[in-house]
């Protein structure tokens, strides 16, 4: 694919540049209201092509290995976003998404934990999220000793699409995790047979002693499932559009 190419090259170039940029999308406390955290998103603005699609950003990272360029560019935006926040004194947390490619590196987490320590952030004022597909096997000891590793140093570890595949309860406590996000389809399922397996799946995280965040909140509706369901926080386009800017009140 000529184009899928031609992003390759311009990729490398543009990971140093102003063409790579986070946007942020906040997470509130369905306690309280109030946004506790935002994930980090990671957009191309293509001096030709314009934007150009997260998805193909992130294929093309991994197919070509700029993807560890692209996630330390991130997680430098991250860090810098998390000293802005608190200089306004706002203790929001962030959240990065990170693909199994980084941890192929050895170094990922020793990486990412010297520069959490080195800006002085506190301890789950940067989480890190892997996808539930994704997730390290029982013998990948490289992979499960970098979470650990995270962890130690209080970068807390989320586990994304939470409900949707076959992560049983042990898997999930045999790992580091501080939180799970439960996809958007999920959390909008109406048939009350998935609606209380959900609650379950729900009430095995908060057994241990993990948080829930609910994804895809996009109505007042999708917002009361989440609530009933259990969930501690929410985001999505009725909290606010990611590529909106976060307004202080």
């Amino acid at each position: 694919m000529p184009l899928m190419q031609d992003l390759a090259g311009d990729l490398a170039a543009a990971v140093g540049g102003a063409e790579i940029f986070a946007v942020y999308q906040p997470q509130v406390s369905l306690e309280t209201g109030s946004i506790v955290a935002a994930e980090a998103l990671c957009r191309w603005r293509h001096p030709r092509l314009g934007d150009i699609e997260p998805g193909t950003i992130i294929e093309v990272a991994e197919r070509t290995g700029a993807i560890h360029a692209l996630g330390r560019r991130m997680l430098d935006e991250c860090l810098d976003t998390l000293a802005e926040w608190r200089g306004m004194g706002r203790g929001w947390a962030v959240t990065l998404n990170v693909s199994p490619v980084q941890f192929e590196d050895e170094s990922f987490a020793g990486h990412v934990a010297a520069a959490f320590e080195r800006r002085g952030h506190g301890p789950g004022s940067l989480v890190l999220e892997l996808s539930h597909d994704l997730l390290p096997s029982a013998d990948d000891r490289v992979t499960l000793s970098q979470l650990a590793m995270l962890r130690d140093a209080g970068v807390e570890i989320s586990l994304g699409g939470y409900g949707a595949g076959s992560t049983s309860p042990e898997r999930v406590a045999r790992l580091p995790l501080s939180e799970v996000k439960i996809p958007g389809l999920l959390v909008r399922a109406v048939e009350p047979d998935a609606r209380a397996a959900l609650r379950h799946e729900v009430e095995v995280a908060h057994a241990h002693g993990l948080r829930v965040v609910a994804e895809g909140i996009e109505t007042l509706s999708h917002l009361d499932i989440a609530v009933a369901l259990g969930c501690d926080r929410a985001q999505g386009f009725l909290i606010r559009h990611p590529d909106s800017e976060i307004v202080l009140p």
